[in-house]
């Protein structure tokens, strides 16, 4: 916390987690206590939204881009895009378009478009840019706002989209963009989205056909954008470099075939956030250095407009969940019933400690997990899973005292070694708040509210509430350092190379009932592409701002339970809903 993309959160002295933004600090115990008081939300988790850290963001790359052109002197202007997929909410889109009076939007679908018309209907001047698949309904919508004057790029991604479009279109009042497929491996989380196998764009062939057939239909000066998307949240600024190049290069080649009225390079998403805080801290700076630089060395004649698709960078830090905590469960019994009993398994298990190597401890600790228990007695077994504790955290500690534990982390032994024995159930689902975790292994850091100046006693896996065992956090993204810090059970917390453990530090296991956790950066894609999972709906949104104070508000209720019925067909009486009335006392 208190760096990077959890700037906006530090740790006050006593240990609580607090939220920083114009300057100003509130402990999150202080919001919850707000939230609880004044809402008929007892027990529920709910989501933090902070337009002011959107605000931050696009200043900072507004920033970022004006320092690096006038670094080299670059005459093109910058026009930053926010692609609307990543978070549709009015929230989100009515604070971007208050931050800047001329920043752009992105769609990428008919539904899209028709919601930017309505929502920028006051304001056409704005740039709509036309991305993914155009069929003959969406073009004659694009031609109904071609008319009403609306500012629109459509970006064409196949030869047969070219011809409906100087088809269908006037050749006049709007732009066209080539998207083409970037031909440079990338390296992110999304890295797949580059390359000729890219899902997008047009390929080297398409390419040359849609120049030729534009050439044909004398519709060149339609023609102002090169567009490419390298994929989402792109770490290596190197790869960021690679493909500027490509985009120069094609750019300039295009020019040279006769395409000049050619004006602008839209580089698309990748911008990332630092959601592990493994990034440069200078990430979005460097970004807008490199790719500035590199247009000003290969297009110094030229000098295009640059345009960019950043939408995770802007929107992630809006959103924090903050999770209710219901219940904390033990894996493992933490006391013996018969202390006979105990030390007739302990007699036996301490014959297995003091290994010569990590290799032994895990060796050790898989023989006595393989070892044949007889179940005469509940209490037998229970003593015996007492036992299994002490040992299992003594040879934890043994294991990280040799040299040779970095060569075995990944192993099953040491995989079941280092498993958290505390659970801690929270009241929401992981599929509607942080789908991401699910769907494609994203990492979201999730940070308790209290005890943070304390030695961590150990790590607990964080279970939702659905009846799906994919519903639980567990992983733990360790700072990279050559000093040693662990838990008070030996669960080591740093590493001198990046490894992940599969469990959330605590200060005090024995608090965690009736607490709360916070997940920052949820703020992109997470409210659009959530799912009600066992009929659980959206949390309540809570706004949170500071000017002269703070101000704390409910901004929208819990999902009712008849709207996400009505989905399925069913009618329930707001009698019945306990979520009907919109939360407020």
């Amino acid at each position: 916390v208190n760096q990077k993309d959890l700037s906006h959160l530090d740790i006050s002295s006593n240990g609580k987690l607090e939220l920083v933004t114009d300057g100003k600090k509130i402990t999150f115990e202080e919001i919850v206590r707000h939230f609880c008081t004044t809402t008929k939300y007892q027990d529920c988790s709910f989501a933090i939204r902070l337009p002011q850290l959107i605000v931050s963001q696009i200043k900072k790359l507004f920033t970022s881009f004006r320092v690096a052109r006038e670094k080299y002197s670059y005459k093109g202007s910058y026009h930053p895009i926010y692609p609307i997929k990543v978070n549709h909410s009015k929230f989100i889109i009515d604070t971007i378009r208050k931050a800047h009076p001329n920043y752009a939007f992105e769609s990428g679908t008919k539904s899209e478009f028709i919601l930017l018309k309505e929502v920028l209907k006051d304001e056409k001047h704005r740039l709509i840019m036309c991305n993914g698949n155009k069929d003959h309904e969406f073009l004659e919508e694009m031609k109904i706002a071609i008319r009403e004057g609306y500012t629109i790029c459509l970006s064409i991604e196949s030869v047969q989209e070219l011809k409906d479009t100087l088809t269908i279109l006037p050749r006049k009042g709007f732009q066209l963009a080539f998207r083409i497929k970037p031909y440079v491996s990338l390296h992110g989380h999304w890295g797949t989205s580059s390359s000729r196998h890219s899902k997008f764009g047009l390929a080297i062939g398409e390419l040359v056909e849609v120049m030729n057939l534009l050439k044909e239909r004398k519709a060149t000066s339609l023609l102002t954008t090169l567009h490419a998307h390298p994929g989402s949240q792109i770490t290596s600024l190197h790869d960021i470099e690679n493909y500027a190049h490509f985009m120069a290069t094609v750019f300039r080649l295009l020019h040279e075939n006769g395409l000049t009225n050619l004006r602008a390079i839209n580089f698309g998403g990748g911008l990332p956030i630092d959601y592990d805080n493994r990034l440069d801290s200078l990430f979005m700076k460097k970004y807008a250095d490199i790719l500035v630089k590199v247009l000003a060395q290969e297009l110094p004649a030229l000098q295009p407009e640059l345009l960019t698709e950043s939408g995770r960078a802007i929107t992630a830090l809006s959103t924090i969940v903050v999770v209710k905590t219901i219940d904390r469960y033990a894996v493992f019994p933490e006391s013996a019933i018969d202390e006979q009993l105990k030390n007739h398994f302990w007699s036996k298990a301490k014959t297995l400690l003091h290994a010569k190597s990590s290799k032994e401890v895990l060796a050790n600790w898989q023989q006595w997990e393989d070892s044949q228990l007889v179940l005469d007695s509940l209490q037998h077994l229970h003593d015996f899973e007492h036992v299994t504790l002490l040992l299992k955290r003594k040879l934890r500690e043994e294991f990280f005292q040799h040299n040779d534990y970095l060569e075995y982390l990944n192993t099953p032994a040491a995989k079941s070694l280092l498993k958290p024995e505390y659970t801690v159930q929270g009241n929401f689902s992981i599929f509607n708040s942080i789908c991401d975790l699910v769907l494609v292994s994203q990492y979201f850091p999730v940070i308790p509210l209290n005890n943070l100046h304390l030695q961590p006693e150990t790590l607990v896996r964080l279970f939702d509430i659905t009846c799906d065992s994919d519903g639980v956090v567990d992983v733990y993204n360790a700072p990279v350092s050559e000093k040693k810090l662990a838990t008070k059970d030996h669960f080591q917390l740093t590493f001198p190379k990046e490894l992940t453990l599969g469990g959330i530090p605590v200060g005090k296991k024995d608090e965690l009932i009736d607490s709360y956790f916070v997940i920052p950066l949820a703020g992109a894609y997470q409210d659009i592409i959530e799912f009600d999972h066992n009929l659980l709906g959206d949390l309540p949104d809570v706004l949170v701002t500071a000017r002269t104070d703070w101000q704390i508000t409910l901004l929208t209720g819990a999902e009712s339970i008849g709207d996400i019925l009505e989905d399925l067909g069913y009618h329930f009486p707001n009698s019945n809903d306990p979520y009907f009335d919109n939360g407020g006392k």
